[in-house]
């Protein structure tokens, strides 16, 4: 079979290459290729900063070099440090609904299911589930 284009190169205009993302590594007739053959980002030179989201939990990779100003997935500007406007108020954990919602949610039932199941306003539960537990993050739905 005749590949006029491998025919024509030589071992020694290969170079080796390495994605910054991937840390795939391949060899290259081509000084800059367009994109990795691997994960096929077109941003696979140098370093990648991988950011994550303190709101939702969300990771990605940035297309610049300047740090992002949201989250690509919840849209939250303060992903760097959490919510910056929530006041947590006391919760009254004698109270026997609050009681009760909070063992749900750590038995694993989230919140839509507990207001359901107990009644409690669905905010209500929101609530008091951002205080007791999950320290004003959002808590699973």
């Amino acid at each position: 079979m005749y590949n006029p284009t491998w025919g024509n190169m030589q071992a020694k205009n290969l170079t080796e290459k390495r994605c910054g993302r991937c840390g795939h590594e391949w060899s290259s007739g081509i000084d800059m290729p367009a994109r990795c053959p691997h994960c096929g980002t077109y941003h696979w030179y140098g370093e990648s900063v991988s950011y994550s989201c303190y709101v939702c939990g969300h990771s990605w990779f940035s297309r610049t070099t300047r740090t992002p100003m949201r989250c690509p997935k919840c849209k939250t500007r303060s992903w760097q440090s959490g919510p910056r406007r929530f006041n947590p108020k006391s919760v009254d954990t004698e109270d026997q609904n609050v009681r009760t919602v909070i063992d749900m949610y750590l038995h694993g039932k989230g919140c839509v299911a507990i207001a359901m199941t107990t009644g409690v306003a669905l905010s209500s539960v929101i609530d008091i589930v951002k205080i007791a537990v999950c320290d004003g993050r959002q808590p699973r739905m």
